[in-house]
């Protein structure tokens, strides 16, 4: 799992589904083919449906609360698909950055470098094969609402509950037709979300990953500056070490500087639609007793938790650099090193953490100020409808 070839394994689903979502990051990135105009077209409609259904029903609040719930998805994982399609370049490069400069470099060298690899490895494939699973059991569990409809009202209602203008779904070509668009819908949206998220998670793990190797190196050269640096040769070993300790800080930086420049829009997208998606999923928590509310609750709360945990660890793997280099005895070092050791000390202070587009981190105190929002909100509904 340390390998060039178990992360291109990896890689393999992820363009699969790249390729069916028509935002092919790594065989043809930047362009817009037929099936990317595919899903635009297939967004808009959705669009026009949702607005033609809550005119519809604009005299039925919690009619148009319930179609509005699947809006704040449905917007994120079309950010996400323009984030897809704008930034593939940029991800294709850092891909090939994390092969060649992280995997294709360490995957044969010691034991401390591999077991990091490993490490890293092991849990996104883990994840993975968590995640698939569980994304495709909760786009069933979506599915059977009209059976459960059906078998405890009588009533015949769509996967979703927009539709489609001028086709009724009290008719059945109407419904038949409403129900094979909202399929195709959930099936690409159970795509998009494992591809965008899984995408994430794979940056920020191998960011930290570089970020684990280059503390290794550094504690190796800390073990070495113990003994005095009295000949030419033990000098040029604390400089060929130095050396590499300078290059994986700068491969650190990078990794996190691109993850930042790719996943910010995306990261901003998630908390603004999330949020509103749990707004309004708390409203028919408070008012009814629809069951699809939860499952979207759940799914959206559980996500836009994930962003936030893997800020949270972005920043402590930050902050773990930050303290390793200012315990560093650089004092120890030759004047030479002792100078470039500046440079380091001036880049590691720089910001290098996620963030929603710049306009606040992806970390935990970021996380508890949204948590409490919501709990304000939820404290004033419950008091008002009581």
């Amino acid at each position: 799992m340390a390998t060039r070839g178990s992360f291109r394994e990896l890689l393999k689903p992820l363009i699969f589904y790249s390729k069916l979502m028509g935002v092919e990051m790594w065989t043809a990135p930047g362009k817009f083919l037929p099936a990317s105009c595919y899903l635009s077209v297939q967004m808009a409609i959705y669009l026009i449906s949702t607005g033609f259904t809550v005119a519809k029903y604009r005299h039925d609040p919690l009619h148009m609360m319930k179609v509005l719930v699947t809006l704040g998805t449905a917007l994120q994982l079309y950010v996400k698909f323009f984030v897809a399609l704008t930034k593939g370049h940029d991800v294709k490069l850092l891909t090939e950055k994390i092969e060649l400069e992280v995997l294709e470099r360490y995957q044969n060298g010691t034991k401390e470098e591999i077991a990091v690899l490993e490490r890293t490895g092991r849990y996104l494939w883990i994840i993975f094969r968590i995640m698939r699973p569980v994304c495709s059991s909760t786009a069933v569990a979506f599915m059977l609402y009209p059976l459960f409809a059906y078998f405890t009202t009588g009533e015949r209602v769509p996967f979703l509950l927009y539709e489609l203008p001028y086709y009724d779904c009290s008719t059945i070509p109407g419904y038949v037709l409403n129900m094979l668009f909202q399929l195709n819908l959930i099936i690409n949206g159970v795509m998009g979300v494992i591809l965008a998220d899984f995408l994430y998670l794979l940056i920020a793990m191998y960011a930290m990953a570089a970020a684990d190797i280059f503390m290794v190196h550094l504690d190796k050269l800390e073990i070495r500056l113990i003994v005095p640096l009295k000949d030419n040769k033990k000098r040029s070993d604390v400089r060929e070490m130095w050396v590499q300790c300078m290059y994986d800080h700068q491969l650190t930086t990078s990794l996190l500087s691109i993850a930042e420049d790719i996943l910010g829009l995306q990261c901003l997208a998630q908390v603004m639609l999330g949020v509103f998606t749990i707004c309004d999923c708390m409203l028919l928590v408070t008012l009814t007793d629809w069951y699809p509310t939860y499952c979207f609750f759940l799914v959206m709360f559980t996500e836009l938790s994930i962003y936030f945990m893997v800020g949270n660890f972005v920043e402590h793997k930050i902050d773990e650099m930050y303290n390793k280099v200012i315990s560093m005895p650089w004092y120890k070092l030759p004047v030479k090193e002792q100078k470039e050791f500046c440079f380091l000390m001036a880049r590691q202070q720089r910001p290098m953490m996620l963030t929603a587009y710049g306009f606040h981190p992806m970390n935990f105190e970021a996380y508890m100020s949204v948590l409490k929002g919501l709990y304000q909100f939820f404290v004033m509904l419950t008091q008002y409808v009581g």
